[in-house]
């Protein structure tokens, strides 16, 4: 019986133990940089050919921030033909969505990447 009350007390600190020791990571997404082919600011869809990889087509999500050097970050200002760096997330359930944009400027020898 004394082993019993033993064990019954071991399972029950294990119990408490465990899942205080367990820890949720954040999936961070996936960096890419490309081309925009075209954006449809109605519906938030873009349509991206990523350098050296396939053409992709995801969704902006509705707080998605556009950095390309003005006062506004809305994604209105996306446009086909610019070359862009997208933070891209792939959750498990919806489809691909895109919650960063960095506009990329051509590089000369005396500028560097945003």
């Amino acid at each position: 019986m004394k082993t019993l009350t033993k064990l019954g007390f071991l399972a029950l600190l294990v119990s408490f133990w465990l899942p205080s020791t367990a820890e949720a990571i954040r999936p961070m997404g996936t960096t890419m940089t490309g081309t925009v082919q075209s954006v449809d600011h109605t519906t938030r869809w873009i349509v991206f050919a990523q350098d050296g990889g396939p053409v992709r087509r995801f969704v902006y999500s509705e707080w998605a921030k556009f950095w390309h050097d003005a006062a506004d970050s809305s994604p209105a200002a996306l446009k086909a033909g610019m070359h862009v760096r997208v933070q891209l997330h792939n959750p498990l359930i919806g489809p691909d969505y895109v919650n960063q944009i960095v506009l990329l400027v051509p590089i000369t020898p005396t500028q560097k990447y945003p």
